[in-house]
């Protein structure tokens, strides 16, 4: 299983060194998504444990997905889905640095359905993503960051749609269960702005 490959680290720094273009919007941005170099090492850490888990699926596949999924966030027109503008950018990026046909197939796969949405996981890879996506909400401060925006609906919606999506994985929806609850009694009664 090739975890840590070039291919991963360059994905990676396409998104948190300082002359990429990913990071330069992100620090000239209205912090909005400040919170994303944390959410990526959160994602990563749930998706290291699913690789464990699951030593079929192709770890380079999940760590440049990882690093790729919300990318879309700070690249592309806003108005498309992130999702979306990620699938595009993984497409463009990853031939320069070297991955193969196959690799940009299955990662641009992963990001783009790491929602859910419109187009659904269809590999374990993809699988893993969205799981360790909608996962790592629960052991960060998202429902609070849309909360604190005035959107404590859209922070209650969000919380339902990662429990479904930590579905995909049976045993793990089990486990977090709590955070679900935890969440849904906080956010419950969080005070409206």
């Amino acid at each position: 299983m090739n975890v840590d490959s070039e291919i991963v680290s360059k994905a990676k720094a396409h998104l948190l060194e300082q002359e990429s273009i990913a990071y330069k919007n992100l620090k000239a941005g209205s912090g909005k998504y400040s919170y994303l170099p944390r959410h990526l090492a959160q994602v990563e850490r749930w998706a290291r444990r699913l690789l464990g888990e699951h030593p079929e699926a192709l770890g380079e596949v999940v760590l440049a997905s990882v690093w790729l999924h919300d990318v879309g966030l700070l690249i592309g027109p806003e108005e498309v889905d992130h999702a979306v503008n990620s699938e595009v950018e993984a497409k463009r990026f990853l031939p320069i640095v070297g991955a193969s046909e196959e690799l940009v197939g299955r990662v641009a796969h992963c990001v783009r359905a790491h929602r859910c949405r419109d187009v659904q996981p269809e590999t374990i890879e993809a699988k893993i993503l969205a799981v360790s996506d909608s996962a790592s909400h629960m052991t960060d401060t998202v429902y609070i960051e849309i909360a604190n925006r005035g959107e404590r609906e859209a922070a209650l919606a969000k919380l339902e749609r990662d429990l479904r999506d930590v579905s995909l994985f049976p045993e793990l929806r089990d486990e977090v269960t709590s955070l679900y609850q935890g969440w849904k009694n906080l956010l419950t009664v969080y005070p409206d702005n």
